[in-house]
């Protein structure tokens, strides 16, 4: 047997000794070692029968190096109003306190400018990583984000970022919630999505405008700032426009308010007038008369997921870049009905 004093050092034990031990992922071993995300009770007491065997102890230069950034990890977003990232927030927030790190909540009111203050202000703190929905026209780069080591996004890509995104099917849903006001007989469908270069919007818009054009079916696209009133303001205007249009699609929750206000100023209720699906579910919706059909987005998920990632990042995991893909559910209400007539 080899020892030090022949000259030979003895191979290291990590992660991927354990992974190996125990025929499971690094990934795994390090969510059963910190205690984050699910395991199956057998595959737990594999990865820990493993690390008695092998007699694996965590880096002590790892944790070294790692201890010149703080426990704290940023969340940079758009829009702070939002519901959809107070449900994103509290789910990553969730992940991160089990393991000791705090959240530093920024946002940047969907201004790359802003966006980029927002950004040297958290690096000041040497975070330990990072999460970010980047702002419209956001002129990010993936050198710009290597700075603090562990970044993903979230909900919103930037082309040409090398680094890992959660999203979700935004395409295929929004062709599903199309697809239900189709079924239904409208023909005469608008979309009142968020600003036009959003990735989020292209992505959505992708899918609303494919369906329609399956079925031949001319589309009809509203942009706004995704904001209740931006919305209310758009379906007033589409609806004096085009008088025959008798289904819309919002694209997130102020959105599909602002759509349910603007009917309301131009005397038309929903469904009778309109149907209405809206996107990203919100608790008025459901008690709302009618209940709103909506496309549910797994925003808890996806927030953990993000978290997660941003972990395995953390601990030197290795992490795919590109979309990470959480699916979203129709859940049909009863704000469809076939157009008047």
């Amino acid at each position: 047997m080899a020892t030090l004093t022949d000259g030979v050092e003895p191979p290291s034990i990590t992660v991927k000794t354990v992974a190996a031990h125990a025929g499971v992922s690094a990934q795994t071993v390090s969510r059963v070692l910190r205690g984050t995300g699910y395991v199956s009770a057998e595959t737990r007491e594999k990865v820990l029968t493993a690390v008695q065997a092998v007699g694996y102890r965590p880096n002590a230069v790892g944790r070294s190096l790692r201890a010149t950034r703080t426990p704290m990890v940023g969340l940079l977003i758009t829009d702070i109003t939002n519901p959809f990232y107070a449900s994103l927030h509290k789910s990553i927030e969730a992940v991160f306190r089990k393991r000791g790190l705090t959240l530093m909540l920024l946002n940047s009111d969907d201004d790359p400018e802003t966006e980029r203050q927002q950004l040297e202000l958290v690096s000041s703190y040497r975070p330990s990583g990072l999460l970010v929905a980047p702002a419209v026209h956001s002129s990010l780069k993936t050198a710009d984000l290597a700075a603090f080591g562990s970044s993903v996004l979230v909900s919103r890509t930037l082309p040409g970022l090398d680094v890992p995104s959660v999203v979700t099917n935004e395409l295929e849903s929004m062709g599903e919630a199309t697809t239900a006001l189709l079924d239904a007989g409208h023909r005469q469908i608008v979309a009142v999505l968020g600003p036009a270069a959003a990735s989020t919007t292209k992505r959505r818009e992708s899918g609303y405008r494919e369906t329609m054009a399956a079925a031949g079916c001319e589309p009809l696209i509203y942009y706004t700032d995704q904001t209740g009133v931006g919305a209310r303001h758009a379906i007033k205007q589409a609806l004096r426009s085009h008088p025959g249009i008798t289904g819309a699609i919002g694209f997130n929750a102020p959105v599909t308010e602002g759509i349910l206000a603007g009917m309301r100023d131009e005397g038309k209720t929903c469904p009778h007038d309109l149907s209405l699906v809206g996107f990203t579910d919100a608790a008025w919706m459901e008690f709302y008369q009618p209940p709103i059909t909506v496309v549910r987005q797994p925003v808890e998920a996806m927030g953990k997921l993000a978290a997660e990632l941003v972990l395995d990042l953390i601990d030197g995991n290795p992490v795919t870049t590109g979309q990470h893909v959480v699916a979203s559910q129709l859940l049909h209400r009863h704000s469809i009905v076939p157009p008047p007539g």
